[in-house]
């Protein structure tokens, strides 16, 4: 009706014609209605601006809020934080545009555009989630902790940003898209409590998604209770849905089936509690057995055609001699990944005879010795110590970031390189004479490690940087090909007889080297180099060397590998006949031997 008054008042203005209103009084009369009007449209169009303002204005302050006491390097340190950009890239920073006004010169405007091919999407997304699992398999991390921001409890002071809802819901869907219902469930319990916390309308999609995906993984968990609980409380505000009011007569009626109000919980041993007064109590964990949770076992065995299984299908293969070898292997890794293994009496005192020496066998090692640190008897691991110094480490990374690119692997079968899920990370190789070496810092390296290791470099593979990414990892391998592989041809220098791993900078957490078979761990050490033979004397592999990179919980981790090859060892490391020989102790500076 309003709309239709002000159309009868324009039309009379325009049938009045547009000069002398002034010289009449309806046209005055109408042109003041007109006025009405428009500040009726501009007191909407202010409520409008102040609502886009004001989500803008609580964006800037969630985001700016949660970094203004941190550098941009120590907020990207923490695994919560890595998560929440990429992900607020997606959700947020993709939606922002509906609620800034498209002027051309403006410079946010210009710049969403300008860097639209540089964002992440959502695969990036996908990969994060399942970087976040990996940590909570791996360093047995609750999702408590992670939304909270601080993955290691004993050590709150690694503190990130905690997940918002739309974080806690990606992950509780990705969860149960994998049908792995019991992290579904402890992430959906922490979407629950967030909603609680901060009073989300139960009419919104986020509220009824969090109820709708939490509930189906309490049921899969044998959570009947507490998910008719939650299904009864969905249906207070979503009455006529079906599927919903189905789920509760199904729960219903296995309940009554199993007698379950009255012996389920006697049976775990608790009392009955409210789900809404004590919210989810015993979720926490939701009775996840110790090492069971092997997810990287059909991974890496192949024909295995489940990349998610049940607890007894899990227990079924680890008591199947087939697999029974890769479950153990597994659990070493990730054991040793968060702390050093116990040692046998014996192996302690084969530590206790471990030393430290300084190293001059060459002209150029005497005038400046190499510290060496014995760190593991067999198989035997060295430490280099202060292999290159903070220059060079810096000089190194910037060389390598412009030709960082996705790591590959070689394929036992086919000998080609190829991309893995086990191996996360990006590298580089660094040749001497890099057109932007201008220190030549590549080549210095390169002289240090022939001191250091007294092997040839003639037929050794480039540098490799790697720069491991968001729990980048690389899952226990091999560096040399073992007996039945096709991965290095006379050509390429034979296989490979020894590693150098330069470690350019610490971690805060995370990211040791673990030998998985040895019961070894190294913790990185910034500008220190681990060396091993990868070869026993007489040329068989060593598979005592089988190592992992575990997975950076926090902080960033850049290694450079230096592969060297044993066809131009015929005078460094003559052959042995006796294979089950293994490396003398080292020689002192001094010239004598210590055993």
């Amino acid at each position: 009706m309003a709309k239709c008054t002000i159309i009868i008042i324009l039309f009379s203005i325009i049938s009045l014609g547009y000069g002398e209103i002034y010289s009449s009084f309806m046209n005055v009369q109408n042109l003041n209605y007109l006025e009405d009007h428009l500040l009726d449209l501009l007191k909407d169009y202010i409520a409008k601006e102040k609502e886009r303002i004001g989500y803008l204005e609580n964006f800037y302050n969630y985001v700016y809020g949660s970094k203004v006491d941190l550098t941009p390097d120590t907020y990207i340190s923490y695994p919560t934080n890595q998560f929440n950009v990429i992900h607020r890239f997606v959700s947020d920073w993709n939606n922002l545009e509906s609620y800034t006004k498209e002027i051309f010169d403006d410079p946010l405007f210009k710049a969403m555009h300008s860097y639209e091919s540089l964002l992440p999407n959502d695969d990036d997304v996908a990969g994060a989630v399942k970087a976040l699992h990996r940590l909570q398999d791996i360093y047995k991390i609750t999702a408590e902790h992670f939304a909270a921001g601080w993955p290691l409890e004993r050590e709150r002071q690694l503190q990130g940003q905690p997940l918002d809802v739309k974080s806690l819901l990606r992950l509780t869907k990705t969860a149960y898209e994998e049908e792995d219902w019991r992290k579904c469930a402890a992430w959906g319990r922490q979407a629950y409590l967030n909603i609680l916390k901060n009073n989300e309308s139960p009419l919104s999609s986020t509220w009824f998604d969090v109820l709708d995906y939490f509930t189906f993984c309490l049921y899969k968990i044998d959570e009947l209770s507490y998910a008719k609980e939650l299904t009864e409380l969905i249906l207070e505000y979503y009455p006529e849905h079906e599927r919903i009011g189905g789920n509760l007569r199904y729960f219903k009626k296995e309940l009554a089936a199993a007698d379950h109000d009255s012996d389920y919980d006697a049976i775990y041993g608790r009392e009955k509690r409210s789900l809404f007064s004590e919210p989810l109590p015993f979720l926490g964990e939701i009775r996840e057995k110790e090492n069971v949770n092997i997810t990287y076992v059909p991974k890496i065995r192949p024909g295995a055609d489940k990349p998610n299984m049940t607890e007894d299908e899990i227990e079924y293969l680890i008591e199947d001699k087939e697999y029974n070898f890769w479950a153990k292997r597994m659990r070493k890794y990730r054991s040793l990944c968060k702390e050093s293994a116990p040692l046998t009496p014996e192996m302690e005192a084969q530590k206790d005879r471990l030393i430290c020496y300084y190293k001059g066998n060459t002209p150029r090692s005497l005038i400046k010795p190499i510290k060496v640190e014995e760190a593991w008897p067999s198989p035997k691991i060295l430490i280099f110590h202060d292999m290159v110094s903070d220059d060079e480490a810096k000089q190194i990374m910037d060389l390598a970031k412009p030709l960082l690119n996705r790591a590959t692997v070689h394929n036992k079968l086919t000998g080609k390189l190829e991309n893995a899920d086990y191996r996360v990370s990006k590298t580089a190789w660094l040749d001497v004479g890099l057109y932007n070496d201008r220190e030549d810092v590549v080549r210095r390296v390169n002289r240090r490690m022939e001191d250091a290791t007294e092997l040839s470099l003639e037929l050794a593979e480039l540098q490799q940087v790697n720069n491991y990414g968001m729990a980048g990892q690389y899952e226990p391998h091999y560096d040399m090909a073992t007996k039945g592989e096709k991965a290095f041809s006379e050509s390429d220098g034979g296989n490979r007889i020894a590693t150098l791993l330069f470690y350019m900078g610490n971690t805060e957490a995370g990211g040791a080297t673990a030998f998985i078979d040895a019961g070894a761990r190294i913790a990185p050490r910034k500008n220190a180099a681990v060396f091993w033979y990868n070869l026993l004397p007489n040329g068989d592999p060593d598979l005592l060397t089988r190592h992992a990179g575990c997975p950076v919980l926090a902080g960033t981790k850049w290694v450079m590998n230096k592969w060297i090859h044993v066809n131009d060892q015929v005078f460094t490391r003559p052959c042995d006949v006796d294979r089950y020989r293994r490396e003398k102790p080292a020689k002192l500076y001094n010239g004598h031997y210590t055993q």
